[in-house]
């Protein structure tokens, strides 16, 4: 007995269909790694610039000097945060007396030329003491 296979009876060639839809995927599955990347750079900047404004806060509140708050601020930034501003001085909370330390950072942005401009603002008041 001898089997032949039938060519051309309405059978479509596929050659080409895998790589066709590998071209096709690997652009949108770019644009979802790099949203990812960014958002975890948005989420570690916000905490960062917290975490900045806590320590300062907390190191010149300590020492009973309120213009310490930028010193110690920029001793815990990241080195990869470089567009920031750190202001701290006295203040009243509760009627005692206080101490704040405000920061402002831009997010980084992965892609240059991409127009988005978000700054970060934390503020952190700590009693002196």
């Amino acid at each position: 007995m001898t089997v032949v296979a039938a060519s051309g009876t309405g059978r479509h060639r596929d050659g080409g269909a895998v790589g066709l839809e590998f071209g096709g995927i690997i652009p949108l599955a770019l644009f979802i790694i790099f949203l990812a990347y960014q958002a975890y750079v948005a989420f570690t900047t916000v905490s960062r610039v917290e975490n900045i404004a806590r320590t300062g806060a907390r190191e010149a509140s300590m020492r009973y000097e309120p213009g310490l708050c930028h010193t110690y601020g920029a001793r815990t930034r990241p080195r990869w945060l470089n567009d920031y501003e750190v202001e701290g001085g006295a203040t009243k909370s509760g009627g005692t007396d206080a101490v704040y330390c405000r920061v402002e950072a831009k997010l980084p942005i992965i892609f240059k030329g991409v127009p988005l401009d978000y700054t970060v603002t934390r503020t952190v008041t700590m009693p002196l003491g």
